[in-house]
């Protein structure tokens, strides 16, 4: 497969969107590279062959099944250490993105992130450059709803501990994911979920802060927010209240106040910008 890349035509408008692609590419035969000033928020992930990444003075190898996620404006240098080293990336922005990256995936810096489904972050990549080639409308919109599916499944599939990414991981808490997914719009409580995984309530609060880096109802309501956007634009007519009760919110007051904290925006407001 042939390098390929792709640059979005940005309006004033588009770099207003909470999350937007500056540019992206695949199948990269990447050269050495060193910015002191750093640039946009970049995924970099390893396909083929190995880098290496160095961050304020310590260097990271970067191999397949692992990608840098590099913050704005944070001085990087990265290079090969194999004869090729392939890599699909991609390039993104918006106001959202260093508030989602801190509260939801609790990463406030550049960093080496260890990947339990390398597949799902190479296939964001692959669905901006299929909206890139198509003969489609609002591109940037599309585009900027595959920066924030990307930024979600940050939260589940990322770890910067390698022993927390695959086998530790899915093992111990794949079927809670699972358990979460199919019962997001029903109530659900801790005592529930600890016996999903087979741990005591409070060890399952521990031990998922510790490898999620958020507290288990955080990342429900970052599911049912998700699944509430999708909802608002596959459903123009649908009433708020009906979206609410959908994904697990008994108070459509409530389900505002959640969505106005992730989103900044209210749920009306989404639409309206989004649809």
């Amino acid at each position: 497969m042939n390098r390929r890349r792709y640059i979005p035509i940005l309006t004033d408008s588009d770099k207003e969107l909470p999350y937007y692609v500056v540019n992206v590419g695949q199948q990269w035969n990447q050269e050495h590279v060193k910015r002191s000033q750093g640039y946009h928020y970049q995924w970099i992930q390893s396909v083929e062959g190995e880098g290496e990444l160095v961050l304020d003075g310590k260097s990271y190898r970067v191999k397949e099944g692992s990608a840098m996620l590099l913050f704005k404006e944070g001085a990087h240098e990265y290079y090969a250490l194999t004869p090729t080293w392939i890599v699909d990336w991609i390039v993104f922005d918006g106001h959202q993105v260093e508030s989602f990256l801190k509260k939801h995936v609790g990463i406030s810096s550049s960093c080496l992130l260890y990947l339990s489904r390398p597949d799902l972050f190479l296939s964001k990549i692959q669905h901006v450059m299929d909206i890139g080639q198509a003969e489609l409308g609002l591109k940037n919109i599309q585009c900027s709803s595959v920066v924030y599916t990307l930024l979600t499944d940050m939260v589940q599939y990322c770890s910067t501990q390698p022993n927390n990414s695959a086998n530790h991981l899915n093992s111990r808490l794949k079927p809670l994911f699972q358990y979460i997914e199919q019962n997001y719009s029903k109530p659900l409580t801790l005592d529930e979920l600890a016996e999903v995984t087979e741990y005591t309530p409070q060890h399952l609060c521990t031990v998922f802060k510790k490898t999620m880096g958020i507290r288990i109802f955080q990342y429900i309501h970052s599911l049912r927010i998700k699944k509430s956007k999708e909802l608002l634009l596959q459903h123009p007519s649908m009433q708020i209240k009906e979206i609410a009760l959908l994904t697990g919110f008994e108070d459509v007051n409530y389900f505002c106040s959640v969505f106005k904290k992730h989103e900044q925006l209210s749920p009306t407001q989404y639409r309206k910008i989004y649809y």
